[in-house]
């Protein structure tokens, strides 16, 4: 419960310093801060967050079955997020923004906005949550929804015409082919993290429990 309310705030305080304190630059000021991905996925994971916090608060079996299935796109949304964002910071700025030497943003809302969703969501899900209850293909169902709704958003968004650009560099590109490309790689890669995290869980608990099997039988 402790570390769903501290990833609510810390999440809140992220969304506020990003969303409402940083001025967007004129080509991307007109799409607004909903046009990047990394808001609309700390959103919804702040809504796991509360949604699991209220559910530990209440005991109510509904909201765990909920929160239960709407947690793993939560986390694969954050893995796409954090593996984009990080390599790309890190090494390759260009590829992230047009102008690297105005690319500001605090550590304490960086770390809040790209690193914080995804350790809460995976410590939550590898240390209190039960295994998964969604199938497979609800999963890449709901991936590929994501991904579809997020193409029209940014068209929508994103008034090219009239000088604006896409969101992140590396979607800015001359054909549509191009960036539907770019799209598909994303989904895929949402729906092999979904898979490998779900594996990973597995592993993990499996180890916990022979673990946990052995000292009990050395304590008998």
């Amino acid at each position: 419960m402790l570390i769903d309310l501290a990833s609510v705030f810390i999440g809140l305080y992220g969304a506020y310093t990003n969303m409402v304190t940083v001025e967007l630059p004129p080509h991307l000021k007109q799409a607004g801060h909903t046009q990047f991905l990394t808001n609309l996925s700390l959103l919804y994971s702040i809504s796991v967050f509360a949604l699991g916090f209220v559910a530990h608060l209440t005991g109510s079996p509904t909201l765990f079955t909920i929160k239960n299935n709407i947690h793993p796109i939560g986390l694969a949304l954050e893995v796409i997020v954090a593996g984009v964002y990080w390599p790309l910071r890190l090494f390759f700025l260009e590829l992230l923004t047009k102008d690297p030497s105005n690319f500001q943003l605090s550590l304490a809302t960086d770390l809040s906005i790209h690193l914080m969703p995804v350790v809460s969501l995976l410590v939550d899900y590898l240390v209190f949550m039960p295994r998964w209850t969604i199938s497979n293909n609800t999963a890449l169902f709901f991936v590929v929804l994501l991904t579809v709704l997020y193409w029209f958003l940014l068209r929508y968004l994103v008034d090219v015409d009239h000088g604006a650009s896409y969101p992140y560099a590396f979607m800015d590109v001359e054909r549509d082919s191009q960036r539907v490309a770019v799209f598909v790689a994303v989904a895929l890669v949402a729906f092999a993290s979904f898979l490998y995290m779900r594996k990973v869980y597995d592993w993990v608990v499996g180890v916990t429990e022979e673990y946990s099997a052995e000292i009990d039988k050395k304590l008998k």
